[in-house]
């Protein structure tokens, strides 16, 4: 029997929606022996059963990903043996690097660097490094902004570098109500809602003060944890709002609460390379407020409702102006958002992006089985 393609999958970790990104790529390659490699995390049944093929989880201490990572490889070379990969994926700079130094090892067909946010060659030892690889490393990126920040500033690798978004998967949304009770949001009020990590590149601060702005009964919900949540505790004290602000707190596949909310907001910085829940709130029908900035707004486009970055103003403005939505204008934003993501952003659609790519065809080429 011909033997089938390997892959290996190289994961920082499975934190936020990093076992999800790991479970669609391994599932990209059904029709390949795939390997998936947890560089850091303890082993976990529940990965292990979602994440499609082998999996493995080196347990690597906070600290052991600095440096040059010899000993991470030797690992690496241990569990591959002699089953030397044909498509070694890494997802994030520094499982890429370790797939480099694999490279230079062994006769590897491809490999493709993931590129989650930007900035991932922005380091000088970075993009130097870049002018030495072989010529069978190709980088992918999650949206147009992060292709063409690394297209712009390092033109050498153009032609390397493509488009792969993340995509949605269908999954089990909690009634309005009921979300509400969990999350501890009042029934009668409008809810505008936000789920992440409350750090500074989501912009958090920012939504606070213009939601302060606005003087009516509403509500605003921040669903996540973080370095910053006693300051933004204090920013909405300080306003005088803190009986209107609801710190929800991490909750366990967060997307199921949607359905809490009249309308999603991402306030995020223009560091904000992509976007899944925005893509979550889209998939549940609830309206779309985000900044325009390059990474959200190449997700959205006309599904949604756009403020300007960072303009406090602006933000407030466009916060009134998602209470006065009407049905007709809220289900023309569904329509148009469950059109976007069916085209660009299913399951379907990645699989393609990615096994139609001609460096993926040469060395797994799809068999149908």
């Amino acid at each position: 029997m011909e033997r089938k393609p390997r892959v290996l999958q190289i994961c920082h970790d499975f934190k936020g929606p990093f076992a999800t990104v790991a479970r669609q790529y391994a599932g990209s390659f059904g029709d390949c022996d795939v390997r998936t490699v947890f560089l850091r995390g303890a082993e976990s049944p529940q990965i292990v059963s979602a994440v499609p093929g082998e999996v493995e989880f080196l347990m690597l201490e906070k600290g052991a990903l600095r440096g040059l990572k010899f000993g991470i490889v030797a690992q690496l070379e241990a569990l591959i043996g002699n089953d030397v990969p044909d498509i070694v994926i890494a997802h994030r700079y520094k499982p890429f690097y370790l797939s480099m130094l694999l490279n230079r090892k062994m006769d590897i067909g491809l490999v493709l660097g993931v590129m989650h946010e930007f900035g991932f060659l922005k380091r000088k030892t970075r993009s130097v490094f870049s002018r030495f690889w072989k010529d069978n490393v190709s980088l992918l990126g999650v949206s147009h902004p992060v292709c063409d920040e690394v297209r712009t500033s390092h033109p050498h690798l153009a032609d390397r570098i493509h488009r792969v978004p993340h995509a949605i998967e269908a999954g089990t949304l909690l009634d309005s109500v009921s979300a509400r009770h969990q999350l501890g949001i009042p029934l009668g009020a409008y809810c505008y809602g936000t789920i992440g990590r409350l750090v500074p590149k989501k912009n958090h601060a920012l939504l606070i003060d213009a939601f302060a702005k606005l003087g009516d009964n509403s509500v605003l919900a921040l669903v996540g944890d973080g370095e910053l949540r006693e300051q933004l505790r204090e920013q909405a004290a300080r306003l005088r709002i803190a009986d209107r602000v609801i710190f929800a707190g991490s909750r366990e596949d967060a997307k199921k609460y949607m359905k809490a909310f009249d309308s999603f907001v991402l306030p995020s910085t223009r560091e904000e390379a992509f976007g899944m829940v925005l893509l979550e709130a889209m998939a549940a029908s609830t309206p779309v407020l985000c900044s325009d900035a390059p990474g959200p707004a190449s997700v959205v486009t006309d599904a949604g409702i756009m403020f300007r970055c960072g303009d406090v103003a602006d933000l407030a403005e466009k916060l009134k102006k998602m209470q006065t939505l009407s049905k007709q204008e809220q289900s023309e934003l569904s329509t148009k958002a469950h059109e976007r993501l069916g085209a660009e952003f299913s399951v379907a659609a990645m699989l393609q992006n990615l096994r139609t790519l001609p460096q993926v065809e040469k060395v797994a080429p799809v068999t149908g089985d």
